[in-house]
């Protein structure tokens, strides 16, 4: 990524509407979810845009990159014959970053994806689902993985993944899911976000924020579910707290 300019693309925010589903637990568990329900965010303009990158696979982040250093190449060539005035700023990734950047996101992805206890109910959440792996802690129906967004300026947010053998530093992976509206993807804080353009993008700075945390047990539970009318949406406000 070059330069940090708007280039905003073709978006669409609107919140989702639905029911809260509520599943029988104890008044413990009750507890534990509610806290986990209740989320706090550093950021007072959860809506303001801000410039990030945005890719579905390891493809797709590869192709991008490969244009980026095309063009940052060709920049430099015409700083180098007196044809610019400044020197071109170099893209924050390269196409070796891709391969275990995605697979952060997907890590990501499995860690904090909420867990139904039945298709309908997680579909009931506006997204596309599919069962959990046999290797996930909690068993039942979590939203399919819809790709991530990278904020490749926050310098602040690297995190580290075993790739290939070794240690990789990659920017922190912020995964959203499959919405049932074709070319459409659902935050982790049940935000709809009209997203047909991969590489760089403008959208909501709340699709920088950390995934909440998924309610530890064995019984499915999912998170995502009363931030409609009452959630994170509509009763945001500046004090930094939001969902319900």
């Amino acid at each position: 990524m070059t330069q940090r300019k708007k280039q905003p693309q073709a978006l669409e925010l609107k919140q989702i509407h639905r029911n809260r589903v509520i599943i029988g637990l104890s008044i413990a568990s009750t507890v534990v979810i509610t806290s986990c329900i209740l989320y706090s965010y550093s950021d007072d303009n959860p809506d303001g845009q801000v410039d990030v990158a945005f890719y579905q696979n390891t493809a797709q982040c590869e192709a991008d990159l490969t244009r980026q250093q095309t063009e940052y190449a060709a920049l430099q060539q015409q700083y180098q014959a007196g044809q610019l005035d400044e020197p071109p700023a170099a893209p924050q990734m390269q196409v070796s970053d891709c391969a275990p950047q995605m697979l952060a996101a997907q890590q990501e992805h499995d860690k904090t994806a909420p867990v139904y206890n039945s298709i309908a109910d997680c579909q009931a959440e506006g997204v596309q689902c599919e069962a959990t792996p046999q290797t996930n802690q909690v068993a039942g129906y979590r939203p399919i993985y819809g790709g991530t967004y990278i904020d490749t300026y926050d310098t602040s947010s690297y995190t580290y993944i075993n790739y290939g053998g070794s240690q990789h530093r990659v920017y922190a992976p912020r995964p959203v899911y499959q919405s049932m509206n074709p070319g459409s993807i659902v935050t982790p804080y049940g935000r709809e976000i009209t997203q047909s353009t991969t590489g760089r993008v403008s959208v909501p700075r709340h699709t920088t924020f950390a995934a909440p945390a998924r309610p530890t047990g064995t019984s499915a539970t999912g998170t995502i579910r009363g931030r409609s009318s009452q959630g994170f949406g509509s009763s945001f406000k500046s004090s930094g707290r939001g969902g319900k």
